[in-house]
Formats: C-alpha cells, structure tokens, sequence
C-alpha cells in the first residue's frame, strides 16, 4: 500500500476511540506490517519519486492501415499546453487518429468493448494491403530526444494479437506509463463519454484508480471476504450437521444419541466426540435394548446337520446296548450276584453246620462254595459293570442330543421335544434357525456399517466445527472494522475527489447556459461493494435525480465537465488529454460553454479534441479563443491527410479552386459544382456573421441556429446576415451594394442561376467574383 495512505490510515484507526480494540485489532491486521515511518528512507523516496514523475507530451500520431486511413497519414501536433481541434466530416478518418492511439498505448479501445465481431472483423483498412501500422511521439519535459511507441500487425491479424507488442510495452514499463495508463487514463472515447453515466456505479469505476484507493478498497474487501468466509463456515457446519441428523435412525441407540446432541441450540462439540469415543465403528451396537432380541439371535449357535445326525445315531445306538445287555438273564445274574455277595458276607466258617440260611442244609457253605460263589459274583459283577456303562452312555448319548435339539429350539423359541421328533424335522427347524442367525448378524452388521459412515462423517464435521466455533468470536469484531474502514475510505475518497467535483461543477455552470439543472456538488459513496455516485442536483429549483432529468447531451457536457479535472491532476505523467467527438448531442448554446472550459483546460494541459461537429472551431473563432484548428480530409482509397483548418468560407472556396485546376474533372461537372461551392461558400460566410453578432447582442448561440434555419433562400440568409432578424429583403439591395461593393447583386444572380444548372459563363471568374463578395462581408463586419 501506498506508505502515505499506510500511515494516515493507522493515524486515524488509532484516533478511533468508539471502535473496540478488537476491532482496530483486525484493521491492523488486515493492514499488515507497517509502512516507512515518515523520516525514513524509504518514506523520503516514496515522496521523491513523487514529485519527480515526469510529464509527457504528445507530439504525433502516425497511421496506417488502421480504420478509415490507407497509406500511413501522419498528425502532427505541438507538444506543450494548448488546445488543438480537429476538424472532419464523418468518415474522413479523424477518429482513426484518436482510436489508433488509444489501442497503441493501452491495447484495446473503448469503441469495442463488449461489440460483436461485427464491430472489429474490418479493424483494418480495406483500401490498404499491407500490415496495419500504429506510431506515436511522445516529448518528455526536460528532454529534446522523442520516446516512440509502435506496433504493427499482420495483414488479417486480430486487433487484440499481441505477439507485436513486445518494444511497446518495453517502452511503457520503462517510463512507468504501464501503471499510470489504468490510474490517469488520458483518452475519453465517445463511447465512454457516452456511457460514463449510463449508471451510478460508471464515473466511481472510472475515478476509483484516479483516486488512488483501490488498496484501500482492496482492504475492505478482505475484510468483508474473512467475515462472509467465518459465516459460511458457521452455515455450513450447521447445514452438515442438520444433513448428518436427517440421516440418523432413531431406532439405533447411538444415532439417536447422536441426533440429540446435533440438534441442540449450540451443539457441544466435546460431548459429540466423547460419544463417537464411546461408541468407536466395529464395536457393535452396545447395550441398545432395542436390538437386544437381534443380538441374541445374531449370537445363537445353531448346530450343524452333522452334529445333529451324529448325535441322534449316539443316542440311539447308546439306546440299543442298554437294551442289548438288560435282557433277563443279566438281570438274574445281578440279582444272584448280590444274593451270593450277601451270603459271603454272612457266611461264618466257625458255624458251617449250623446249614444253609436259605434251605438250611449243613455244611454247603464251605470253602469251596466261597470260592465258588466269590468267582461267580466276579463275573456277574463285570456283567453289571457292562450294562452301567452302557446306560451312562446311552444317557450321555440323550443328554447331548437334548442339547443340541434344545439349541435349535432355543432359536425360534417353540417347544420341541427331542424324544418325540424326528430327525428330518429337526434338520428342518435347524435350517431355519440357521437362516434367521444369518440374517441377524447381517442386521448387526449393517446397523454397524451406517454408524461407521455416521461416525465418519461426524468426525470430519468436527474439524470444521471447531475451526467454525473458534473464529466466532471475530464476527463482532470483524463487523465493526469493516464498518469503520468503510466509512473512512468514503471519506478519504470525497476528500480526494473534492477538487475534481468543484472543478466539474465550476464547468458545468459554464455549459449548462441556461439549462434548468443546477448541479450543486458531486459525492461518491460506498453501498455494499459497490461504488455511487451522487449528484447533488436542482431541476428548476427542485431535488431531482440527474440521470432522469438531464438529457443525452447534458450528461455528455457532464463527463467533458469530470473527465478535464480528472485530467489535470498533477500525479499525472500525461500533460495531454485526447477527447473523441464531444460536440454529439449538444444544443448550441453548451458548445459555447465547451470552447470556454477546453479553452481554460489547455492553460496547463496539451488538450486535443476530435469533431466532426464545425460549431466548435467557430465558437473557437468567435469567442477569439486560442486554439490550433486542423482538417483530416479523406480522399479515394482512404488516402488521408491533415492540413490547418480554415474557416468554412475560405475551405469551399479552396474546394472549388482545386476543382478548376482539376484536369481530371470534366469541364461540364466543374461547370455545375463549382457555383454550388461557391454559393455555399457564401452561405457560410453569412452564418459565421449570423453567429458572431447573435453573441454580440448577448443572446443565446441556440437563437442564430433558430434564425439560420429559418433562412430558406440565399437572399434570406443575406438579409439576416447583413439586415439582422427583423431586416426586410426589398432593401437587400442597397446593403449588397454597400457591403459587398457594386458587384455583389450580379454575383448573388450568378450563384443562385449557378445552383440550378443555369450558369453559363467562365466559372474562374464567378470564383473570383464571389472570393470578393466574400472578403467584402467578413471585412465590413470586422
């Protein structure tokens, strides 16, 4: 930033009382590290250079192939402070010289902004075959050697191509013309000048680099663009938010958890990542009572076909050996091997006579009968082991078959008895509990895999939540500095623009001659990020607003009025202002005012200004202002030059005079054109008169356009001129002879037979008869 603007910035943000320090915080900030302290080196360069700039004059401008000129034409110009009009009928090739200019040093003209390719398919010259050529001449003050600036273009090339630009910008760059070209455009377009109203933003975009605050603008804008960026943050983590709740399943106790914590005023956003800790992605549903029963289900196990077929055969094989080895022999011989077991126990050798205790037979019971008896209850005893293991078995072989048909029950919950069912119903219901365990634990997975995406997405909402939550706090702060910083910059911007609003107002009381609209001032203001102009303006007494109330060549006597001041800053390196067609539009009586305020422009500037309008230069003339008139005349195949202007009277006589001495003209066509220019050779000699003694009276330039009008005859306009308004033509007569001498009345018969075709005599001689005449009126009115 410029350190000047740097530094008066901060002077004032810290004489800000009512703005908090927060807020002179974030100005500070935006500024960045401070500019040169005034004293410092830096700070006495930036002023050196400043006062240094140099001023550039426009010396020439040279064309070729471009527009409406062929062969290379050339204007040459005085490089000083002055005023210098050129004059040409539309389509001699005048604008060629302004727009050619324009194009060379900025790369692009105003004319064709935004046209189609309509406009700029025949940029270049249909009468020329070679490359398209564009020079100009600059004086530096202080230095005699010219800086040239050219470009050329290929036959068929686009105007916008820039591979020829290389030298000119090279040239631009070294001089600093570059940056000063976008800041103090010198060139005023007729078709800016035509739209630099066409809405209340134009004339601050035209002004703003001018102005020098564009880094001041630039700063408000990163202002606005850090609080609109906390903002959309802000709206944006709550719109996620609200897009991650509108996808959360109230019947999942983690989304619904979730979800409230969403939703509350001011989400807690250490409560939101304790829960997605609590609750990590894998872990499954936790102690939801709502999937309880799916958990469970998810959980049972389901025994395979072959487990259920191998236990059912167990069961009933353990089954069949029990039955095998309880048949009735083993059970007598269990019930004999307990009788004997029990008879050894009572067997008592000492009473072996006291018999039997069953049949009581004496002495059976002897040795050889215990031993007998020990071996048989042996093996009837392993024949009992036998069958308690069998029965063990076949029990165990049941207990498991129970089991497993218990866990295929358990999953449906229906009662099923293992002993009753068949195998194959079993299988059946085994299958179907198989298929509803698989399909719990794909819910359970599912459930998990949306709280997977659920969890996902909130952690990543967090990060911007938080970022969201911790720049808050600068809203406030950011609104008031932004709202400081706005109104100091429409400050410093009116400060700025003050000289230039009073010296445009102070022209347009010299153009606005008698106009209803009184333009009492000029204020610029900020509205959002744009920019308005405001004008302070009467309409017979009454606030109105400008654009609705002035016409087209109002508003364009009103850029002329901005674009002279704007102009003449002197941080301008250009001393030279180049003006395009500012008479269109215009009532008579403001082209007097034009040539009074371009006049009063040219006392310190180098102003050029393009018409094909010729009531300028004769107000130039009239008014006895100092100015250098020159013509662009257009000959065949766009052959152009430029010569000083003369006044209307003396260029048709000029015309007719090269018409004679013209071999290839026929002599029957120089016969019927040359009385026609000299008849309005003289026509225009007596409008100059109308003019000239309309302003005398002190009334207004529109009143001899009114009266010349009016005029249909040539002897009509001869009476105006030499008897005024009020003059009756029966005594036209008498004043031709004394003013015009005693030629005049055969001179006027002669011009007006001329003009029908009946003019017979030498024309040589009607030239000189009628250069007389002429010379006899303009010196009597002297």
């Amino acid at each position: 930033m410029d350190p000047a603007l740097d530094a008066l910035l901060r002077v004032r943000l810290d004489a800000a009382a009512d703005l908090p320090p927060e807020a002179k915080a974030e100005v500070t900030r935006a500024l960045g590290p401070g500019a040169a302290p005034a004293g410092s080196d830096a700070a006495a360069a930036s002023g050196d250079a400043a006062t240094t700039r140099e001023q550039v004059y426009l010396r020439s401008v040279t064309v070729e192939g471009f527009r409406g000129i062929g062969p290379a034409a050339t204007l040459e110009l005085d490089a000083r402070p002055g005023l210098t009009v050129v004059v040409g009928r539309n389509g001699s090739g005048k604008s060629s010289f302004a727009e050619g200019l324009e194009l060379l040093a900025t790369g692009a003209t105003k004319r064709w902004e935004g046209k189609s390719r309509g406009w700029t398919d025949t940029w270049q010259c249909l009468h020329h075959g070679g490359p398209t050529r564009l020079q100009a001449e600059f004086v530096v003050a202080g230095d005699d050697t010219p800086v040239v600036l050219e470009q050329a273009w290929g036959r068929g090339a686009e105007y916008t191509d820039a591979s020829g630009r290389t030298d000119a910008d090279a040239v631009l760059r070294a001089h600093g013309w570059d940056a000063a070209l976008a800041s103090f455009r010198p060139f005023l377009a007729y078709a800016e000048l035509a739209t630099m109203f066409d809405k209340l933003a134009s004339l601050p975009a035209a002004l703003s680099p001018i102005l020098g605050l564009d880094e001041l603008d630039g700063l408000a804008a990163s202002l606005a663009d850090t609080r609109l960026a906390i903002e959309r943050r802000a709206k944006e983590s709550k719109a996620e938010a609200a897009a991650i709740v509108a996808r959360l399943d109230d019947s999942d106790e983690r989304q619904a958890t979730l979800a409230a914590l969403l939703t509350a005023r001011k989400p807690k956003l250490d409560d939101v990542r304790a829960h997605l800790a609590a609750h990590p992605p894998g872990a499954g549903t936790g102690a939801d009572p709502a999937t309880a029963a799916t958990r469970r289900l998810a959980a049972a196990p389901v025994p395979d076909d072959d487990a259920l077929r191998d236990a059912h055969t167990e069961r009933d094989a353990a089954a069949a050996a029990v039955t095998s080895l309880a048949t009735t022999d083993t059970s007598r011989a269990l019930a004999t091997a307990d009788l004997l077991n029990r008879a050894l126990r009572l067997r008592d050798p000492a009473r072996l006579t006291d018999g039997c205790p069953v049949c009581r037979t004496a002495n059976v019971l002897d040795a050889g009968w215990a031993a007998a008896a020990q071996t048989q209850v042996d093996e009837l005893r392993t024949q009992a082991a036998q069958l308690a293991a069998a029965e063990r078995a076949r029990d165990g072989a049941a207990a498991a078959w129970r089991s497993l048909a218990g866990a295929v029950a358990a999953v449906d919950g229906e009662p099923l008895d293992p002993d009753a069912g068949a195998l194959d119903a079993v299988l059946a219901r085994a299958a179907a509990a198989r298929t509803a365990v698989a399909a719990a634990q794909a819910s359970l997975a599912a459930q998990d895999a949306v709280w997977r995406a659920h969890a996902e997405a909130t952690t990543a909402w967090l990060a911007g939540a938080e970022s969201a939550a911790a720049d808050a706090g600068r809203l406030t702060a950011l609104k008031a500095a932004e709202k400081w910083l706005k109104a100091e910059i429409d400050t410093l911007r009116n400060e700025r623009f003050a000289p230039i609003a009073a010296q445009a107002v102070a022209n347009w009381e010299l153009l606005r001659h008698e106009s209803n609209v009184e333009l009492r001032d000029i204020t610029l203001r900020s509205v959002g990020r744009r920019k308005e102009a405001m004008f302070d303006v009467r309409a017979d007494g009454e606030d109105a607003n400008a654009l609705g109330v002035m016409s087209q060549g109002e508003l364009l006597a009103l850029s002329v009025s901005v674009f002279l001041p704007r102009a003449a800053l002197d941080e301008s390196p250009f001393r030279f202002a180049i003006i395009d067609d500012p008479v269109q539009s215009m009532d008579p009586a403001k082209v007097d005012g034009l040539a009074r305020i371009l006049s009063q422009a040219a006392a310190t500037r180098q102003v050029v200004v393009f018409t094909h309008d010729d009531r300028l230069p004769e107000a130039i003339r009239r008014l006895k202002l100092t100015a250098t008139i020159l013509q662009v005349n257009r000959r065949s195949r766009s052959q152009v030059s430029v010569t000083v202007s003369k006044r209307p009277f003396v260029r048709h006589l000029d015309d007719a005079r090269r018409l004679m001495r013209s071999n290839a003209v026929p002599a029957e066509v120089q016969q019927r054109v040359v009385p026609t220019l000299c008849r309005t050779a003289v026509e225009a000699a007596c409008a100059e008169l109308v003019r000239a003694r309309v302003v005398a009276d002190g009334l207004d330039a529109a009143a001899a356009d009114e009266q010349l009008e009016a005029a249909r005859t040539l002897r009509d306009l001869l009476t105006l001129a030499l008897l005024g308004p009020a003059g009756d033509q029966a005594d036209l007569t008498e004043a031709l002879r004394r003013e015009g001498g005693p030629d005049a009345n055969g001179v006027v018969g002669a011009l007006n037979a001329g003009s029908h075709g009946q003019y017979a005599d030498s024309v040589e001689q009607l030239h000189r008869r009628t250069s007389d005449l002429v010379r006899s009126l303009m010196e009597s009115a002297a």
